[in-house]
């Protein structure tokens, strides 16, 4: 069993890679593929409890629910996409 503080270290190193640009997040993921065939389901899992932990302390800090913040996430990338399309 996998406790929370490995699952958000797990999606902290992913996203760090993430951000990091495109090759270093494929060295990366690669090299836990290596480490672990199993290292995807990890990293994912790792990014939805960083991604949870965030938007609880985001709706706390805001005073909006977490679906409220979800819905303006939504929206707002679906205005960019529009906007960049054009």
């Amino acid at each position: 069993m996998t406790s929370d503080y490995d699952r958000l270290r797990n999606g902290i190193e992913f996203m760090t890679a993430y951000v990091s640009g495109n090759d270093l997040l494929t060295a990366y993921v690669t090299e836990r593929r290596r480490e672990d065939p199993m290292a995807t389901e990890a990293l994912m899992d790792g990014a939805a409890a960083l991604c949870a932990l965030l938007l609880r302390k985001m709706a706390r800090d805001t005073g909006k629910t977490e679906q409220e913040l979800l819905q303006e996430l939504a929206r707002g990338t679906h205005r960019h996409e529009r906007q960049s399309g054009e």
